[in-house]
């Protein structure tokens, strides 16, 4: 057709093109033969299809773009269009032609109807698939009939027996006409023996496992974290008040049943333990009970597999009802914006159960202990991060105790930060309750070490064990045995005593109890019995370098009053923020009573507690009260401790560059005491460090100790850092610490604190001390 109509064109014969296309279009399966120009308009075609109309409107195959697209190729396009059961193509025609005549023809289109030939081809595939399926059906039946015989038969009889290999049904008196038919036999004979051992090992450790997770009263879960399937036991649906049947396995039974408020909380902590952020998951929240109220829980989980790539897969954990014990703490989930701690247990369900465990012990003959636990520095968390996370902190230690020591005995909240565990049947040899009791009390300190994670911030937070043994035979006021747990408590602030202390008669002689100290700090200042003593720091020459200011409290009854007690009670309560901001108006008349005499001050170092350096309000004061008396801030020091950074270690160092920025020395104490880590120290630039009194301890006797101190006192100066040593009782750790580079002393072998006339008078005549070892 395309020499047709090049021949055509070129004799302007265009009745020939048209007989061509009407015998092309004798074709019957010929649905449509057409010649086109470049704007799709048809210029020839079978009789079927009208004349100088465009080919876009009225051949419902044709595709404008499939026409450029082969014209701009030059090359045939032939397509199989399924869904119309036709063919397809576009044939560009000779460029010389359109070249004489472009205005003219340039595509042939056309589409053939290949249905018949489908339906003919289906026809005689179909009749080829008759005739061999059924020489193959035959072939088949006899080979299925020689193969059940020999294979099939036998090899049912075996797998009906298989699956009855754990009972004791069953039999293998089975006929096997083939080696490996009878080879299997016995193999199952084997298996079955094999089964029933493993079976008999499987239910014993079944048995164990059942009593330990039964006598906890815990409920499992187990997550695959992939699935999202989580199996829950019959313990669980218990606690939440289901029947076994009533729950399905999946991740949204234990998620839509989370309180709103401990939800983002919760999800949060499970996947920073997922992305392997935290060492184990543990969480205090509410889930929904099935009667709609809420009941807490204690929520401990372990990965237990992984994929090739350490990703993990499967989550095991358990759940216990700490309801109870949450309940016992004044827990307040009703009260709306508040989610902490009211005030204190009820002492008179305390002093119940305290006379109820001495009538068992006088029963039982043995004896029970009373473990009070103080927890170190929570005033300084508290105050920190805020009452609501502080009372978090609270709940999820008070969960974590009674989920642990529940089976024990009781375990209670006495106060803010003290916790009463009630224990019993220690047994009846009193060396034995004591170790005992010793050994409990180290566990409880092992526990609540382990850290805990709330809103994003890892806290970790140490605890002391006061611990009282009794057998009962001796009742006693419940009061009296709180008093005697509090007066082991305050001997387990002894570093000796590894943070636990038995009580001992004698340490009633010379104890002060701590709630009295707190109510008699209130009258402290006004009554005037407070003082300050000053103790000077020196360098290598003996020329005063600095005087540390110390507070003394002499009390009309008790005398004097140890500082490590005093302000250990001040920092519980308010009152140390007032005390501290007497002392530092105290050293600021002094200051300024010296330079009205002309003489040459040494900086005045005073001792802020963390708690108080932590009040948001505590440098804007400070620096008012040192600005209202007109003295240069750089004859003062704070002196502060290496616990600062504990918590919110960023906001403590931005306020030591507030203050440092004013003029205020700030110097670090304790240094190397091992509370604070390295890299917090970075961007501050302490006036001095004070090296950690525990090292004066054995530097004499412990070469090894001494030479910890050379490391640590030449890690200071490689930091630029002026390391004073302190509380030097002797010539023997003078030299030792002058040998050690150290720049500044201060001890009673060079001088004792004094009082203010005494210290008035070294400053005046600038003596120098001597520091000859």
């Amino acid at each position: 057709m395309s020499h047709v109509i090049e021949s055509s064109v070129m004799t302007q014969d265009f009745e020939r093109i048209e007989q061509e296309v009407a015998l092309v279009s004798t074709d019957q399966n010929m649905m449509a033969y057409v010649i086109l120009d470049s704007a799709s308009d048809i210029k020839f075609a079978n009789h079927i299809i009208w004349r100088e109309s465009n080919a876009i409107n009225v051949l419902e195959g044709y595709s404008a773009d499939k026409h450029r697209a082969s014209i701009g190729s030059n090359k045939p396009n032939v397509i199989v269009n399924f869904e119309r059961l036709s063919i397809q193509a576009y044939y560009p025609l000779n460029s010389n032609s359109r070249f004489s005549y472009s205005n003219m023809v340039e595509l042939i289109y056309l589409e053939y109807d290949i249905a018949n030939l489908l339906s003919e081809a289906s026809e005689s595939l179909l009749k080829r698939f008759i005739e061999i399926w059924g020489l193959g059906a035959i072939v088949l039946t006899l080979f299925y009939m020689l193969l059940h015989y020999a294979f099939i038969r036998p090899l049912s009889q075996l797998s009906r027996a298989a699956k009855n290999i754990d009972k004791p049904d069953f039999n293998t008196n089975i006929i096997c006409v083939t080696r490996e038919m009878t080879t299997l036999r016995d193999y199952l004979n084997l298996v079955k023996g094999r089964l029933y051992r493993s079976q008999k090992r499987l239910n014993n450790a079944e048995q164990r496992w059942l009593f330990a997770v039964e006598g906890a009263r815990n409920g499992i879960w187990d997550w695959a974290i992939a699935t999202g399937d989580v199996f829950v036991s019959d313990r669980w649906k218990e606690i939440l008040g289901y029947q076994p049947y009533e729950l399905d396995n999946d991740y949204s039974v234990w998620e839509s049943r989370l309180h709103r408020d401990d939800k983002p909380q919760v999800l949060n902590t499970l996947q920073n333990y997922i992305n392997n952020q935290h060492d184990e998951y543990e969480s205090v929240h509410r889930l929904r009970h099935k009667d709609g109220r809420y009941i807490w829980v204690l929520d401990r989980g372990k990965i237990v597999e992984w994929d090739e790539l350490g990703r993990p897969l499967r989550i095991i954990g358990t759940i216990t009802d700490v309801s109870g014990d949450v309940k016992s703490q004044r827990i307040s989930v009703d009260k709306p914006n508040h989610n902490g701690l009211t005030d204190l247990i009820n002492r008179e369900v305390l002093a119940d159960q305290l006379y109820d465990l001495q009538v068992l012990s006088r029963k039982s003959g043995q004896f029970s202990a009373l473990l009070m636990i103080n927890l170190d520095n929570f005033k300084l968390i508290n105050d920190a991060l805020g009452r609501q996370l502080g009372d978090r902190l609270l709940m999820q230690i008070a969960a974590r105790l009674s989920g642990s020591f529940a089976n024990a005995g009781t375990v209670a909240r006495l106060g803010a930060d003290e916790f009463v565990i009630l224990a019993k049947n220690f047994g009846h040899d009193i060396d034995q309750a004591n170790k005992r009791a010793l050994a409990l009390a180290s566990e409880v300190r092992q526990l609540i070490g382990r850290g805990f994670t709330i809103s994003e911030q890892n806290l970790s937070i140490t605890a002391r064990v006061g611990l009282v043994v009794f057998d009962g035979i001796e009742s006693l006021e419940p009061q009296v045995l709180l008093a005697r747990a509090d007066s082991a408590l305050e001997q387990a602030k002894d570093s000796r005593s590894n943070g636990c202390a038995i009580y001992q008669p004698e340490l009633d002689q010379q104890h002060v109890q701590p709630i009295k100290l707190q109510s008699e700090l209130k009258l402290a200042i006004h009554n005037k019995q407070m003082s300050l003593v000053y103790q000077p720091v020196v360098d290598h020459a003996g020329q005063l370098n600095s005087v540390e200011v110390l507070m003394r409290w002499y009390h009309p009854q008790f005398g004097y009053i140890s500082p490590r007690k005093f302000i250990a009670a001040a920092e519980v309560t308010d009152y140390i923020f007032e005390i501290e901001l007497w002392a530092l108006d105290q050293v600021l008349l002094l200051i300024n009573s010296l330079l009205q005499t002309n003489s040459t001050v040494p900086v005045m170092s005073l001792n802020i507690s963390s708690r108080h350096f932590h009040q948001d309000h505590f440098a804007h004061v400070v620096i008012s009260r040192i600005s209202a008396v007109h003295i240069s801030p750089k004859l003062l020091q704070f002196e502060l401790a290496e616990d600062i950074f504990k918590v919110n270690a960023d906001d403590a160092r931005n306020k030591i560059i507030e203050l440092q920025a004013y003029g205020i020395n700030i110097a670090m104490d304790d240094f190397g005491g091992g509370s604070c880590g390295v890299h917090q120290l970075q961007g501050i630039s302490f006036s001095q460090v004070k090296l950690a009194a525990v090292y004066l301890e054995e530097i004499e006797y412990n070469p090894e100790t001494f030479n910890i101190v050379n490391a640590v006192v030449e890690f200071a100066n490689k930091l630029n850092l002026p390391v004073v040593a302190k509380q030097i009782e002797n010539k023997k750790q003078l030299n030792l610490l002058t040998h050690a580079n150290c720049s500044g002393f201060q001890g009673y072998i060079i001088s004792r604190p004094l009082d203010q006339d005494d210290i008035t008078q070294l400053i005046k005549t600038q003596l120098s001390l001597s520091v000859a070892p």
